[in-house]
């Protein structure tokens, strides 16, 4: 009996600290959904600084933008939890989508193609680090 009543408190315990790591995931890098076409800007810069540019109206392309955005809003979308609202808006209306739920189609798959494609993984960190160095900048952290 005594066993268990120890189980349970060390599992009590693992539950409170994945809760808090699982919080400190979760929160999101920028919250003001008016700086998204700010960032599909300098998404486009940097993309096409690279040595082969891709094309800026690609469904690669796309994808990776949208990739990023939901990594700075809500992180937690890219592992199955609920888009915030007008979230899914923003990101149509930046990237001129006709339909909201072309945003929601493309989530589908971008962790997939993130996990097993080296070549959209490495353009992804590439694109979010040049971004999350250009945040920085604009905040006055560098």
């Amino acid at each position: 009996m005594f066993s268990e009543i120890s189980e349970l408190k060390t599992i009590r315990e693992q539950k409170r600290r994945l809760s808090e790591r699982e919080a400190e995931l979760s929160n999101p890098i920028l919250s003001d959904l008016n700086f998204i076409p700010k960032v599909y800007q300098w998404f486009n810069e940097i993309s096409e600084n690279r040595d082969c540019p891709p094309r800026r109206d690609s469904v690669r392309s796309r994808k990776q933008f949208i990739f990023i955005i939901i990594f700075l809003y809500s992180p937690s979308v890219l592992t199955g939890g609920k888009m915030p609202k007008g979230l899914r808006m923003a990101i149509s209306d930046a990237v001129n989508l006709h339909s909201e739920s072309t945003v929601s189609d493309n989530c589908a798959d971008v962790v997939f193609l993130y996990q097993n494609y080296k070549d959209f993984r490495r353009d992804i960190d590439y694109v979010y680090n040049e971004i999350i160095d250009r945040l920085k900048v604009e905040r006055g952290e560098r």
